[in-house]
This record gives C-alpha cells, structure tokens and sequence, in this order.
C-alpha cells in the first residue's frame, strides 16, 4: 500500500473537536481513598487505548490488503472522476488512470488516482495531473459511502484557454456597453470568495492543496504561465477560510495570502483580507534597459446586506520599476495607490495616487468609472476619470531649479473601442495667477506605441516653474538646452503642441517640425549662451522650437562683464538645427553695443576670443561700438572649437588706442571692425599719428588666412605734412592724399594724389600747379630711420618721373630717377643726393624742355630761388637736345650750377646753337665778389632760346656783369650785326600819330620807314642789376636806316619799367651830319650824332608798358631836342 511521505503541516482542531477540560478525571475531585480510583481509573484507559489501537490496526491492515489488492477499484475511480468533475465546476470529461487507497496524514485515510486527464465537453485538453488525492471519512468508508474532506493536485498542467471563462475572464464584469461595471466587480469579488468558502464547508472539502501545478494563459495576456509550488485553501472555521500561496509567474516569485469570514447564517461575508506580493523582476533579467519593479497588494471588504452596501477597500504599492524611454533614457518610478470601491457608486474613489519619480513626487485623489451614455450619436462607451493634486513637488533630474510645488487637475475619458485615452481637461497653478492649460489624448494600438496629442497653454509663469513642467516626452534637446541656460524671469505667454500619430515613436525618424512645435514668449530672463561668454539677463525674447531645431530670439538685453562692464545686446537670434545629431552646435546672430572696453571684453572670451588675434586688451581701447556678432556655438561638450565659423562686426565711433598699434598711434577713430577664424577686416577714418588717414587693413589669423594687407590713406595739409615730412616742404604745398598698402613682406604699395597739391623742383625749374591731375606710387620700406622709396612713378598729363628715392627721418636723402619727363619730349635721368644740408643733382640724357627753368631763372634769382630755401644746390647737366622757348634747340648743353638759397655760387654752362654757334655761361663767386659772363657767336638763338627777346636775328653778343657777393652786379651787354625782325615796337613808334600833333614820325620825314626787318650794326648797354630791379644806361642801337638811345629801369620791385630814348630814322644820313664838328654839335642828336630824331617814353606795368612820344621833337633840330626830351 502507497503511504504518502510525511509533510509537516500545521493542524488545526474544529470547535466541536475541542473537549472541556473540565469533564477530564483530572478535573474530577477526589475520593477519600484516591489512591485505589487512581489506579482502577489507569486501568480502564490502558484497555480503552489498547482496543482503540488494534481497531486502527484491523483498519489499516484493512485499506491496506484493499488497496494493494484492487479490491473495489471501480468504484474508487468513479468515485475520483465524480469529485474531479465537482471540483472543476462544471461539465468535463475525466479520465483517470488506477484508483487505490492510501494513508494520508490529515484524513488518515485517501484515494488517489494517478495520471488524470480532464478535457471539456467538446474534447478539448483541459488539464493533465500526475497525481490527484482525496481524503476520505474513515468511518463512512465502512458503510461503502465515500465522504471527501481534502483534495490535492500534483504535478498538474493546466490550459486556461480551455475553460469556459478562460478566454476572457472579465467578461461577466462588463455591462452592456463592455465596461467594467464597479457593482458587478464587487459582486464578482464577493461571489468568488463564496464559491471558496462553499468548497471549503465543513460538510465538503475541507481542504484543497496545490503541488507544482503550472496554469499556462492565454496567449494574448501579458502573464504567459502561472506555476504554484504551493497553495492551500482550507476551512479555518464556520464560515471562515484561509488561503496561501507560493507560485511563479513568468519568472517572478509571488506571494498570495488571504482570509475570508462570512456569516453562517445569512451567508454574507463578513470579512475579507488578501495580501500579493510580487518580486521584482531580477537585473539578470534581459530587458532593454526597464523593468516591473516588485508589487504590493493589500485588498480588504465587506460585502453588504439590505441597506448597507458592499465596500470593497485596494492599496496598490509598485517600487523599484524603471521604464525604459529609448533614446531619452530610464525613468524610475514608484506608485502608490488606495483605492475604494462601495457599491451604488458607480466609480472607483481613488483616495490616495502617489507617484514618485526621481526627485519628483505627484500626489493625487479622484475618481474613475463608466461614463454614462447620452444617447449622443457616435458616442463610444467610456470610463471617465477626475484627478485632482493639491500639492505636488516636480524637480526633473535635469533641471538645476529647486523644486516646484503645484496644484493640478486633469480629467477626461478613456474610449474603449478607439483604445484613447483623452484628458478633456488639464490645468497645473504654481502661483497666484500663473498657470498652464491644455488637453491631451493617448491612442494605443497592438504591438507598438501609442499615439500622443498634447496642447498647452502658458500665461505668466516664472520660467522656473515652466521648465520644470515642460514634459520630458517633448522635444528632449530643446527642453534640454531650456534647462540648462535659461533662468530667472517670467513666461509672460507660451504654447506647446505634441502631435503623434500611433506607430511613430521609437521608429527612428526624428520628430518633424508638424509633430512637435511651441513658442515661450519670456521677460526678464537670462541666457546663458556657450564657453565663457557671459551671460544675457534681462532679456526680453522669444524661445520657440519646431522638431529638433530651436530658434530663440532676443528683442533686448544686457551682458554684465566679470569687469563690471556692460554690453547691451539686441535682435539677437540663437538657432540650433538638428538637435538631435551631435555635435549640437548653435548659430549665435546679435547686435550689441556699449563702451569699446566692455565690447572687446566680450569679444575675447571663447569660443569666439577674437580678440586674441588683434592684440589689444579691453583696457586699452576707449570710444563707443555698435556691432553684430555671429558665431557657432557648441552646446555639448567636446567639440573642437577651432573649427566653428564665427564672425564679428563692430563699429566704432571716436575710438582711440591707449597704445601704439603697430608703431602707430590710432585716436579718433570712425569706422568698422570685422574678425573671423581666418582673418581681421578693419576699416576706418582716424587719425594715425596725429594725421587725418583712412585705414584698410586685413590681418590674417590662420595659416590659410589672407596675405597680410595695410591700406592707409592720409590727408595732409601744409600743417600736418610739415609736422610728419618736414624735409618735402620745399618740394610740396597743399593738400595730399597718400594711400598706403602694406603687403606681406613688410613693405608698402603708396599711391599719392596730387591733384590739389603743387609740386616744385627748384634745380629743374620745373612745378605743377594746384588742380592739375597727377599721381605718384612707390614701394615704400622702412628700416629704422631710412624709407626707401623703390619703383617710384610720378604720372601726369604731360609729365612722369620713375626712380627710386631715398629718406631719412623723413627727409630727402638721394633719389635716382631713371626716367624724368617734366615736359613733353623730355628724356633725362636724374640723380639727387643729399650732400650736407644741400643736394647735388646729376642730369644726363637725349631730350629736356628747359624752358621752365629758364623762365624761373630769367626773372630774378631771388624769384628763381626762393623755392629752395636756404638749402644748398648743385646741378650737373649733360643733356644731348636742350629745347628753350621760339623752338630754338640747343645741344650739347654742358652745365654745372651751385647756389645756396639766393645765392648764385658757380654757374658754368656751354651748348651748341641751331645755328652751329657756339654758346658759353659762367657765373662765378669767390673772395666777396661774382660775376656773371656769357658770350654768343649767334645772340637771336640765344635770347630767343631765353625768351629775353624774340625778334632778334644772327649777331653776337657779349655780357659782362660783376659786383659784390650779397650786391647788385653791374656791367654791360655788347652785341653787333643783327637784325631786328617784326618788332610791334618799332613800328607803333614810327607809325603812330602822337597826342597834340597831326603827323607820324614817317610824315614827317616824308618817307616810310619799313620796320619788318632793320638791320643794327651794334646794340649796348649799361646794366645795373639788384634784388628786384634792373637799370639801363647809355643804351644804343644803331643800323643803317634806324637807331635809338635808351636808358631807365626796364622793372622794379613792383615790376614796374619807365624806359626813355630818342628814335632816329634814316640813322644813316642822321649820323653824317652828327659827324661834322659844328654841324653835329648844334644840330645833331648828341650822343646819338643823328638829326632827325622822335623822343618817347615807356612806362608802366614791365609786361604791358603805354608808349608816349613827344611831337614836338619829331621836327626840332637836334640841338634843340633836348629840351623836349622825357625827363
């Protein structure tokens, strides 16, 4: 016979089991002789114990010769199968395999069947046991009547499925619309609770046992299989019960204990306690990253009876739990939950919903149940819910602000058939007058994620309290980026929309613009912006996102510097695109403006530090700046900086550097600043060292920068060229333009204007006035004290220079000029070097216009050298054709001049006329005394060529002046056989009618006097030649048929002539009667030997001198003219 092995079990005595201790023969009083009872007494029960064992003997041996013998067997099997269909409930088909009897410890007498098969009515597999055993009633099973007490199943795998309710069981919850109904719920509850403890009566089972029993569920649940090591249900009492288990579902221990009381008489229950717990998932587990954290479940009621109603009391506590975000990370969370369900309600009364989630804790209380139709068309059955919190805290993890305390409320519905769940209502206060509204809705579908709609509302909040409820769901860099560099202030109004259809999240594709969108309009705020660019506050902007790019815009606000410096920012605009691909970088875009010092102070901190680059600190600048800044700015850490694009464009006013700047000094400076990664632009009109300049310069900052480039132009006046090039006085008068350009390599591109300007070289004799277009450009290097100016390109109309020229410390020092082209057909070089405090200048070519020299140096010395100053001058010449004015061309010129200021030291000249004439000049000086020599074999070419006199013609001539060193020169000038051509002078006298008379000098001498060309045998005179003036004395010409005297001062110092002479026509017969001793003496012209003679006079301005003629001496004898002579 089968024994089951011992099991230790707790044993529990029924009421009526339970013998007063007072009927007991201890409890009895004792006799006078207690000592012969006491031993009768043992006696008795010695024999009752001795009887009662052999009568369990008789019936063990009994069971066990039945059992091993089969004796019976049938109708112990069909008795099994008829207690295996009640225990099922409900019509199965039971095939069992061999019954038998056996020992068992808590009914000392059991049937067991072994490998049962129990399938529904239409043969479907319901369950499978290894073993099943009933305990029996021993003393009926002597009448043949087979009463259970206990049951136990092992080794059993049940299909869930299979049973009638199996496929849904809260299908008898449900109303008529497919709801759960709480009234049906608590009925549901307290009617399984009567259906144990009627399994469990005492006059039936009073116990029920589960070993290694696997229930496997449907597969479309979420719980797969459900395996109970162990599980008890028993009677604990009248109406009482008890149940335990300890089972497995889906890898995750759990522990059910419950207790339940009902009253025997109206068979209600009176009581019902229940406790689950649920382990957590273990971390072995492979989950992506969340899990169920472990489950408290506490269940108490009453189930009511006439006016009281059944109440039905849950406290729910889930801890531990993560869940798993994707790619926005874990969130853990812990809930509690105390729930209460009284029948007549209608709803569930949520007391007490506490979810805590980080530093996070949401506390709230309400209601959830049905909603009752309206009978309005297209209305889906819904459970309606109101959620109420009166102080909740939210502190996201990620947020630096304190914790936010608020108040909420969100209510709405959940519609079944469309599987939404919709907030109609969502309101959060965090302050008096601050708050948030909006609607949401939630649409599940089968294996994916739900679709989320979200809408809310801000009206003046603090931004603090925004960030901290803005929806960790939403838009996760911009949410982000919000938290972690905006601060203080208020939203004075915002907008938020979330928009995603079922499916979408977690497929990979980044939210679109459509999907998730919203605008925060704030005040008085601060941006913190990237590196260690100090912050904006007091900004007044907007913050808006569309996806994964936000774009904040700044209307105003202020950068405090470390210095206490301040920047005022505006039209500021921050975007960052694609928020979701790193490196997240932001494109910076604002004007700013303040003091130079707090501009460049801003400049120069990273990610930007432009001004690294320029070189000047902030305390060395002063002036005010408006400007524009744009630079990429990198939200993450770890990105490389020195590949973000930035660019910062400043503009200055009266800006001025405390230091030199490259060896300049820069003050009120107008003009604009551009820094980038690979180069500085700066532009400006400013004063460099004192001088008005324009300034372009271009400063590369890389490697792969520009060429380095200096562009300066300088406005110079007399004032300001004399104080910065006070050697090019001399040279230059009026107002320049000079624009420099530094190249690389240290040098300098100047391009001058000299348009306005008037330029003069005193040794050439040559200038240009003012307005007359003309332009240099050199190459200018500068190496201490000397700028040498190479490539020199002097341009004009009808002039260049090219050469080099040198200086130091701004004054000339040597120039060597390789071309110079003063005047149309010029082809000279010219070479200048400073010797001493004067220059020597060396000319030598084919070709030279001298006709600007001579006019300089035929007006007067002191005009001729006024120029030069007191600067010493030698001039050496060696030029092939030399062109004076008439076109007369002399060559051969051999020169030599030396002069200090007004001073003539030594002039030597020699040349060739056309006419194959010999041309000699000297000028010399020494021991106190000059004198000035020139002789000619051809006197027309040369004063022609002097433009002293045009109308002369052959002749030679020869001029002798000397005198004292810083005197006037005296002398004479001797010329002989020449011929006076088309002189107007001449003929105006011959010709001309004067005043008071009524004939010409040639009607009075009856003739006409031709005057186109006269012949002169000789022309001389006396010279007297000072500073400013020049006299004439003894002057005579005379020919053959004309001759004159003349004497006076042919110009002042006022430039005024007053000249006197006689004219004498027919000079020839005049002088034969001047020759005889009498006849010449009493009749004749004096000196001038001639008789016939006119007087006249010139006087006035030496350019334009009136000619006056007396007419009475046009007949007065010669004797007599005298009298009439101009005095």
């Amino acid at each position: 016979m089968d024994q089951e092995e011992p099991q230790h079990e707790k044993i529990r005595f029924r009421r009526d089991e339970i013998t007063d201790l007072g009927t007991f023969p201890s409890a009895c009083s004792v006799p006078p002789l207690g000592k012969a009872r006491i031993g009768r007494g043992f006696r008795i029960l010695a024999r009752l114990f001795a009887g009662v064992a052999a009568l369990v003997l008789l019936a063990a041996t009994a069971v066990y010769v039945i059992g091993a013998t089969g004796i019976g067997s049938e109708r112990l099997r069909a008795e099994a199968e008829t207690a295996i269909e009640k225990l099922a409930g409900f019509d199965v088909n039971v095939a069992v395999g061999p019954a038998r009897l056996t020992l068992d410890g808590s009914s000392f007498i059991a049937l067991q069947v072994n490998d049962v098969s129990v399938k529904t009515a239409d043969g479907k597999p319901m369950a499978d046991a290894g073993r099943v055993r009933f305990g029996i009633r021993l003393i009926p099973l002597f009448s043949g009547e087979v009463r259970l007490t206990s049951a136990r199943i092992s080794d059993a795998h049940i299909v869930t499925a299979a049973m009638p309710s199996g496929g849904d069981w809260t299908a008898e919850l449900r109303n008529q619309d497919g709801l759960i109904d709480p009234e049906k719920l608590a009925a549901a509850v307290f009617g399984h609770v009567n259906h144990a403890l009627d399994a469990v009566r005492e006059d039936s089972m009073r116990r029920i046992d589960l070993k290694n029993v696997e229930f496997e569920l449907p597969d479309a649940g979420s719980v797969k299989l459900v395996n109970i090591a162990n599980a008890t249900v028993l009677q604990s009492g009248p109406g009482s019960m008890e149940f335990s288990s300890d089972a497995d579902i889906d890898g995750r221990a759990l522990t059910v204990t419950a207790a339940a009381t009902r009253d025997t008489t109206s068979l209600r229950v009176t009581a019902l306690n229940a406790a689950v717990d649920m382990a957590a998932i273990p971390e072995t587990t492979p989950e992506a990253g969340g899990k169920t954290g472990a489950i408290a479940l506490k269940l108490t009621g009453t189930e009511g009876s006439g006016e009281s109603d059944s109440r039905l009391t849950a406290s729910l506590s889930l801890t531990g739990s993560v869940l798993d975000l994707g790619t926005r990370g874990l969130l853990p969370a812990d809930v509690d939950v105390d729930a209460t369900l009284v029948s007549g309600s209608n709803k569930i009364d949520v007391g007490r919903l506490v979810l805590k989630t980080g530093r996070s804790t949401f506390n709230f209380a309400g209601s959830i149940g049905p909603k009752p139709a309206t009978g309005a068309a297209g209305e889906e059955p819904s459970y309606r819910y109101d959620l109420t919190s009166d102080g909740s805290t939210l502190a996201p993890a990620e947020s630096p602000e304190p914790a936010l305390n608020f108040f909420a409320r969100i209510a709405g519905v959940y519609q079944m058939r469309s599987r939404k769940l919709v907030a109609e209502q969502i309101g959060i206060r965090s302050g008096s007058g601050s708050e948030v509204l909006g609607t949401a809705a939630l649409a599940f579908i089968d294996n994916g994620p739900p679709g989320i709609s979200l809408s809310l509302n801000v009206h003046d909040m603090p931004v603090s309290h925004v960030k901290q409820l803005w929806p960790w769901f939403s838009a996760k860099n911009a949410r982000l980026w919000v938290l972690q560099n905006l601060f203080g202030g208020r939203v004075v109004d915002a907008s938020l929309q979330f928009q995603v259809v079922p499916g979408r999240l977690g497929n990979g594709v980044p939210l679109s613009a459509d999907e998730v969108f919203g605008r925060f309009e704030v005040e008085g705020s601060r941006f913190d912006t990237a590196g260690r660019i100090p912050p904006i506050r007091d900004a007044l902007g907007v913050v808006s996102f569309h996806g994964n790019n936000v774009d904040i815009a700044l209307s105003s606000g202020s950068v405090y510097m470390p210095s206490g410096r301040t920047v005022a920012a505006s039209n500021g605009t921050l975007s960052v695109k694609a928020a979701n691909h790193p490196p997240v970088i932001g494109a910076l875009d604002i004007d700013v403006a303040g003091e130079a010092p707090a501009i460049a102070e801003l400049a120069s901190y990273e990610p930007i530090n432009a001004m690294r680059h320029v070189g000047i600190a902030p305390d060395d600048l002063s002036g005010t700046v408006t400007g524009h800044v744009k630079a990429d700015i990198p939200l993450q850490s770890g990105v490389d900086t020195s590949k973000l694009d930035w660019l910062v464009s400043l503009d200055y006013k009266d800006l001025s550097l405390a230091k030199p700047f490259e060896d300049q000094t820069i003050t009120e400076a107008d003009g604009s600043i551009e820094v980038g990664p690979d180069k500085a632009v700066i532009s400006a009109d400013a004063k460099l060292n004192g001088i008005p300049a324009e300034l372009d310069l271009i400063e590369p900052l890389g490697d792969d920068g520009p060429p380095r480039s200096r562009k300066v132009a300088l406005v110079l006046d007399d004032k300001t060229r004399a104080i910065a090039m006070p050697g090019l006085s001399p040279l230059i008068s009026g107002t320049i333009k000079v624009a420099i350009d530094k190249s690389g390599d240290g040098s300098q591109n100047v391009a001058v204007d000299l348009t306005s300007a008037r330029l003069d070289i005193p040794w050439a004799g040559w200038s240009k006035g003012p307005g007359i277009p003309a332009n240099a450009t050199f190459t200018m290097a500068k190496s201490g004290d000397t700028t040498t100016l190479s490539d020199f390109d002097l341009d004009g109309k009808s002039f260049s220079v090219e050469g080099d020229v040198v200086l130091v410390k701004g004054a000339l020092s040597s120039a060597r000029f390789s071309k110079v082209a003063l005047n149309r057909g010029d082809d000279v070089a010219v070479t200048v070097k400073r010797s001493g405090k004067g220059f020597a200048v060396d000319v030598s070519g084919n070709a030279l216009d001298a006709r600007s020299l001579i006019k300089q140096f035929t007006s007067d010395v002191d005009t001729a050298t006024k120029t030069t100053g007191a600067a010493a001058v030698s001039v050496s010449a060696d030029v092939t054709s030399l062109t004076g004015f008439h076109d007369e061309v002399l060559s051969n010129l051999k020169l030599d001049y030396s002069a200090a200021g007004s001073k003539v030291n030594g002039l030597k000249v020699s040349a060739t006329a056309s006419s194959g004439a010999a041309i000699t000049i000297s000028n010399t000086a020494g021991n106190g005394a000059r004198a000035l020599n020139m002789k000619s074999a051809d006197a027309g070419a040369i004063l022609r060529f002097l433009n002293i006199y045009e109308h002369m013609e052959g002749g030679s001539i020869t001029l002798a002046l000397s005198g004292a060193a810083d005197g006037p020169m005296r002398g004479q000038v001797d010329s002989s056989n020449f011929f006076i051509v088309n002189e107007p002078k001449l003929a105006s006298i011959v010709s001309t009618t004067p005043a008071g008379d009524s004939r010409s000098l040639n009607e009075a001498v009856k003739g006409k006097i031709d005057t186109s060309r006269v012949q002169f045998e000789r022309g001389f005179t006396e010279i007297d030649k000072g500073s400013g003036y020049l006299k004439l004395a003894n002057g005579v010409l005379r020919g053959p048929r004309i001759g004159t005297t003349f004497q006076g001062t042919l110009y002042d110092q006022n430039n005024n002539m007053d000249m006197t002479g006689t004219f004498m026509p027919a000079y020839g017969l005049n002088r034969i009667f001047g020759e005889l001793p009498l006849v010449g003496a009493l009749l004749g012209n004096g000196r001038d030997r001639g008789l016939i003679g006119v007087t006249y006079r010139l006087k006035g301005n030496a350019n334009k001198p009136v000619l006056d003629i007396n007419p009475l001496s046009v007949i007065a004898p010669g004797i007599f003219r005298s009298i009439f002579e101009y005095r």
